[in-house]
């Protein structure tokens, strides 16, 4: 059915409706390996869109595939329907009681805003899956999801108490239980609801012996329908039933779930082995002590872990082939440590030796943070054109048959010649695995299928279960039938005609046919030939090494598809930077996931046309949605350079289109810059007119409300060639930047002056402003000639053994990374791997002894906030070591997001509103603070904007504690 049909016959939602073809395509895939594009998508805001919504599919046959945040594994989310995203409006918590212990909350709610919440009321919902921070609660519900907790505090199924579900005809049923033959029972009506209920009822007591004894024998389960947990001693719980149906059932529009006491001691223990299978075989004798987690990642995992963690390098040697995750939990400390000493004595017997043990929260968070993180270290993995591929990954036993799952992994992998990884829920008995494959491949779709089966037919032989807590999807659907036998099978499909008797409620998932987890792969496609401006494919570049952990950078196409669509980027914890905009938006096409995903249907050559790279709706993916932020480099599972794509993007689109308005006087700075210097005051005057301000937007582009900071008469230049400089025996560079050089050049001589204080004289060559705008705005031309101008005049000193040092973070990312996409040659590479932070510098020179620590007192309490390009270099540890050098200085991290200046992005009229929005709970917390600090100059002038309140810089701090003014 047409698109365009569905959206006018829809149109009396309140809600929005997505039908553009590049919309479509952007929802076409999850964190599965598959890909199916939907008619279109519906953003509802309350449950009446979705009474709608679904009448209006049930009458004319048309898929209803209900969606949370797109983080499924096994491809529930996807489907040739009418998606129904619930994230960007129906994502309330509607009442917290804890007086009653329970919470109500709307289905787009994401976990992880519901536990910060529950955590203020010293509560919460135990099953924990490691994408808390971007699943949704009506995705747990959908999958029975769990978590590392799982061993002790079960799974969601446990605690729905109670739902409100739009059944495939539209009603809106409330599922509870309700003891059959009661006054409630009787007293039913005769609904949809109430006819599915006696339905339901007759079915299960007919076939209750069947159930008992025909369903694995594991400690969680989410394969097929759960009926083994509908009727219990003649109490029906329809709720139980929604649980695990992936929407094929129902959908979910309000959950009502039982809520726990948060425990108030905990401690964790890391326990090394040799071998995979030796931990594996150890798990049954530790449940024996009732631990509350026991997790598993094997040498692979670790091994990346290493690279991407220095803290757990630290702690664990590279000869360590599996740790195990030991946690025990409570309410008296003396219990926990009772059970940690029962651990300890076990050792010997199962041949673990401690790698680490803590009982302090925020250390036991950390230590969390590398299992939690097992699945991006896991999706980093490439084998030549192989890459981790799920499908069988999420298999459970009974925990006394774990040793042998995993010897059989072990040996089916050998068969096949595969590379693998194995990590999970040891204590559930339930391990995630996925082998290494080139889908692309015929020959390597036929091991596929072998693995399966093999596997298969092993976990049917041990009673076991082929989806533990990630559901059935696509991947696993078709399985059923073989895991559960003719008899049950059959009482599934029953249920979903009698739910779901015309089939719209995300079918193929669940009650599907033969074949369909090796179709509609989103890999493999035939690729058109799309310009890219910028080098690709860099090889063996040191600050690329350090930040990502890959050698070699991927072409083009490739690193679009890097991007697996795990949703990470979709979090609204501002805990974690990536994404600013989705942060401020909340709608897919500003996360990176969903900019990544219109980029690859570019290229795919059966997706969209060429000359959609040159449209309006083109435009705003590129320059409104991407802050060139760079945290995907950081925080993405993968480490996607969604923000080098971007540019290249934007490179295409201008070179074609032209720059949009108000980019090019931040492309030629240096032009503009130096006019406003020269003209001083006259310039500051004019830039606070208010008229002359809005004249100046409707010409420029530049949006009148934004601050300008104010231009100095005397620039560096001037002020250096002024100043005496000290001869001395070591000599640096300085790359002053824009910043330094037009607004505030008293900076730059109190950094002179501290570089002297340690024995540096200073070089200022000749320099343009870093060109990052140029090369990251569309204009990578004017970048490239920029850059050959500075590393002509920089490589002078670098290739004589002279550090570069930089104080704007943006400016040492230029000279380290951007560079190089421009102008890879020897000579700024030389500059690359010379070019320092000033953090960075001063830090190394007390790492050597050599810094000059005669600091003086500051008795103060500061916050301190980092630049988004100090964290993605990895300089903030810099700051933090050289503020702890300082006597008397308190200081604490204001980590609340970004504060959404993307450099010129902010001053762009377009894009100022959001500029603000997407810094607006950092403003919000600076505003509480008695004194801020930032790491860079963009930061510091925007968090000014949205607060009205003085910031200083991190680099101000230090010339203080050297007294130098």
């Amino acid at each position: 059915m047409d698109p365009e049909f569905i959206s006018s016959s829809l149109k009396s939602i309140s809600g929005d409706i997505l039908s553009d073809t590049w919309q479509r395509y952007m929802y076409a895939s999850d964190a599965s390996a598959y890909e199916i594009v939907p008619k279109c998508i519906i953003l509802p805001k309350n449950a009446d869109d979705v009474v709608k919504i679904v009448k209006f599919a049930s009458i004319n046959g048309i898929p209803v595939i209900a969606r949370g945040g797109g983080s499924g594994l096994a491809g529930q989310a996807i489907g040739d329907g009418i998606i129904i995203d619930f994230t960007k409006y129906m994502n309330s918590i509607v009442e917290i009681n804890v007086e009653e212990n329970y919470v109500i909350v709307e289905p787009g709610l994401y976990k992880g805003i519901l536990d910060k919440e529950l955590e203020k009321h010293g509560k919460f919902l135990p099953p924990d899956p490691s994408s808390a921070n971007y699943c949704t609660l009506g995705g747990m519900i959908a999958t029975n999801a769990s978590g590392v907790h799982t061993i002790k505090y079960g799974s969601v199924i446990d605690y729905v108490l109670s739902l409100n579900v739009i059944l495939s005809n539209g009603e809106l049923s409330l599922t509870k239980s309700v003891e059959i033959g009661s006054n409630a029972w009787y007293n039913k009506g005769n609904s949809t609801t109430s006819k599915l209920l006696e339905s339901l009822a007759n079915l299960l007591r007919s076939n209750k012996d069947l159930i008992q004894y025909k369903f694995p024998n594991v400690r969680k389960n989410s394969c097929g329908y759960r009926i083994d947990r509908v009727l219990r001693d003649n109490i029906l719980d329809m709720s139980k039933l929604f649980v695990a149906s992936e929407g094929t059932l129902g959908i979910v529009v309000k959950a009502k779930f039982r809520i726990m006491d948060l425990p108030k001691e905990k401690a964790l223990m890391l326990l090394g082995f040799d071998d995979t299978l030796q931990a594996s075989k150890s798990i049954r004798k530790i449940t024996e002590l009732k631990p509350c987690a026991l997790e598993l990642i094997d040498k692979t995992v670790i091994q990346l872990a290493r690279i991407a963690n220095d803290v757990f390098s630290s702690k664990v040697s590279s000869d360590t082939n599996c740790l195990l995750f030991v946690e025990f939990d409570g309410n008296d400390m003396k219990e926990v440590e009772c059970s940690i000493n029962d651990l300890s004595r076990l050792l010997d017997q199962i041949g673990a030796k401690v790698i680490a043990y803590s009982s302090n929260y925020n250390e036991i968070e950390k230590l969390w943070t590398i299992r939690k993180n097992a699945l991006s270290y896991t999706m980093k993995i490439r084998e030549g054109t192989k890459k981790p591929i799920a499908f069988m990954e999420d298999l459970v036993v009974s925990v006394d048959k774990l040793g042998f799952l995993v010897d059989t992994l072990q040996q089916v992998y050998g068969k096949y010649g595969l590379s693998y990884v194995i990590y999970g829920h040891a204590g559930d008995g339930n391990l995630h695995t996925r082998p290494l494959l080139d889908v692309e491949k015929s020959e390597e779709i036929k091991i596929m299928r072998g693995v399966t089966n093999d596997l298969l037919n092993v976990i049917i032989s041990i009673n076991g279960s082929i989806s533990a807590e990630h559901g059935d999807g696509l991947a696993r659907s078709e399985f059923i039938r073989d895991i559960y036998g003719d008899e049950i099978y059959q009482l599934f499909v029953n249920i979903k005609k009698m739910f779901d008797p015309y089939n719209i409620m995300n079918p193929n998932k669940k009650i599907t046919l033969q074949g369909t987890f090796v179709k509609n792969f989103r890999y493999g496609y035939k690729r058109k030939d799309l310009e890219n401006t910028l080098n690709w494919q860099i090889d063996d570049s040191r600050v690329q090494r350090e930040i990502t952990g890959y050698r070699k950078e991927l072409s083009y196409d490739n690193e679009v598809d890097l991007c697996h669509g795990c949703g990470g980027c979709r979090e609204l914890n501002f805990d974690v930077r990536m994404c600013p905009v989705y942060k401020g938006i909340n709608d897919e096409v500003a996360s990176c996931r969903g900019r990544n995903n219109v980029l690859r249907w570019l290229f795919n050559i059966n997706g969209l046309a060429k000359d959609f790279a040159l449209t309006k709706e083109y435009k705003d993916i590129i320059y409104k949605y991407c802050v060139q932020c760079k945290m995907c480099l950081v925080d993405c599972p993968s480490n996607v350079n969604v923000g080098k794509s971007i540019a290249d993007a934007r490179a295409y689109y201008a070179k074609n289109m032209g720059l949009p308005k108000g980019y090019e006087y931040f492309v030629n700075i240096d032009k503009y810059a130096s006019l406003g210097c020269k003209i001083a005051p006259l310039s500051n005057f004019l830039m606070n007119n208010k008229l002359f301000r809005k004249i100046l937007e409707v010409n420029t582009g530049i949006d009148a409300r934004k601050k300008f900071p104010k231009f100095r008469k005397k620039t560096f230049d001037t002020l250096f060639k002024e100043y005496k400089p000290q001869k001395m025996d070591k000599y640096v560079v300085f790359f002053c930047d824009t910043y330094i050089r037009y607004v505030n050049p008293m900076l730059g001589m109190r950094i002179v002056k501290m570089l002297e204080r340690n024995g540096y004289g200073v070089i200022f060559p000749p320099q343009m402003s870093s060109g990052l705008p140029a090369l990251l705005e569309g204009a990578p031309d004017v970048g490239k000639e920029i850059a050959e101008y500075n590393i002509k005049n920089l490589y002078i000193h670098t290739s004589k053994g002279i550090p570069v040092i930089c104080f704007s973070p943006s400016s040492s990312i230029a000279l380290k990374m951007d560079y190089l996409n421009v102008l890879d040659n020897e000579e700024t590479r030389k500059v690359s791997n010379n070019t320092y932070d000033i953090h960075e510098f001063f830090s190394n020179l007390h790492n050597r002894n050599e810094l000059d620590i005669n600091f003086r007192t500051i008795d103060e309490e500061v916050g301190i906030h980092f630049h988004c390009h100090t964290m993605v270099q990895g300089t903030d540890k810099y700051v933090k070591n050289l503020l702890d050098l300082i006597p008397a200085l308190r200081y604490h991290i204001v980590e609340n997001g970004c504060c959404g200046v993307g450099g010129s992005y902010s001053f762009i009229k377009d894009n100022y509103d959001l500029s603000m929005q997407i810094g607006r709970e950092l403003f919000h917390t600076v505003k509480q603070e008695r004194k801020i600090y930032t790491t860079g100059e963009s930061c510091k002038l925007q968090i000014e904007e949205g607060t009205s309140k003085e910031l200083g810089l991190t680099v101000d701090l230090l010339a203080r504690a050297y007294g130098i003014s």
